[in-house]
């Protein structure tokens, strides 16, 4: 488990509670912080190394492990520019490199700290986590906060009411790209350039499908859209019925639900065709 941390350690101890009571093994929790010169922080940190001195959890196996966001020997104090931004998401990319290339499943829970810790660890996770890794976001009413406040309850009796993790509903991209050979030591930027590659041959591909399912006229109809027609325009262009250039419309839809396995029932339009198709014309 990988926690954001600021100076409320209950938020990591409640995650992890919950975590285990739903049978997730965790046998490690990485706590990310920024720097302990801010007294909130220092205690909170020292409440948690407190906890986890004896190396077993509710009597398993566990090891915690700060893990300081700095640059260089630097720990930052604070995310108040654009250097610090990428200082977090640079810590946050060797983190989750690191432990997927060792094979981890990781849980990211991202309620503790500074609201920026947590928006760009969940950036960094969208890149390296897959189908098996989870983001978390524990919910707490205000009446829990104020029993728990600053590390005054790090558990609660199980059943309390008013606490509940949450799951974060995202598609990581890390599942489209595990064919991907990572260097060890690879930059964020060289990992969302192969990514972007990736991306743009996947995209391709699946273009490519639904324009060979196509007949010469519906290919025709595409093309347009994607060159940023209007169905009317479309229409007007190959002096058809704008109710042909519909039907054609919705046959090509069909075909692109297929291929990308959209969810029966979205709503597609010519604004997602010209996004979609526009490079597989130009390139």
């Amino acid at each position: 488990m990988v926690a954001t941390l600021g100076g409320q350690p209950q938020v990591v101890t409640l995650a992890l509670d919950a975590l285990l009571d739903r049978g997730y093994p965790i046998r490690e929790l990485i706590v990310v912080h920024l720097s302990t010169h801010n007294p909130r922080y220092h205690a909170a940190l020292a409440q948690l190394a407190q906890a986890f001195a004896s190396g077993t959890y509710r009597d398993q196996p566990l090891r915690y492990r700060p893990y300081a966001v700095a640059q260089g020997s630097t720990v930052i104090g604070d995310i108040h520019s654009e250097a610090a931004t990428d200082t977090v998401l640079n810590t946050f990319n060797q983190l989750l490199q690191q432990l997927k290339q060792q094979g981890r499943v990781v849980h990211l829970c991202i309620s503790g700290g500074r609201r920026m810790l947590g928006l760009l660890g969940l950036a960094a996770a969208l890149i390296y986590f897959d189908y098996s890794d989870r983001i978390w976001h524990l919910y707490s009413t205000d009446t829990v906060r104020a029993q728990t406040h600053e590390g005054a309850m790090l558990h609660l009796p199980p059943g309390t009411a008013g606490v509940q993790l949450l799951a974060v509903p995202v598609r990581p991209w890390g599942n489209l790209f595990s064919a991907l050979h990572l260097p060890a030591d690879a930059s964020l930027q060289t990992v969302m350039n192969l990514q972007g590659a990736a991306l743009d041959a996947t995209l391709h591909t699946r273009c490519q499908q639904v324009y060979e399912r196509l007949t010469p006229r519906r290919r025709d109809v595409l093309r347009a859209l994607a060159a940023g027609l209007t169905p009317q325009e479309v229409a007007n262009q190959l002096s058809i019925e704008l109710s042909t250039v519909n039907s054609h419309q919705g046959a090509i839809y069909q075909e692109c639900q297929a291929v990308w396995d959209i969810e029966p029932g979205r709503r597609l339009d010519y604004r997602w065709l010209r996004e979609t198709f526009n490079r597989f014309f130009t390139r």
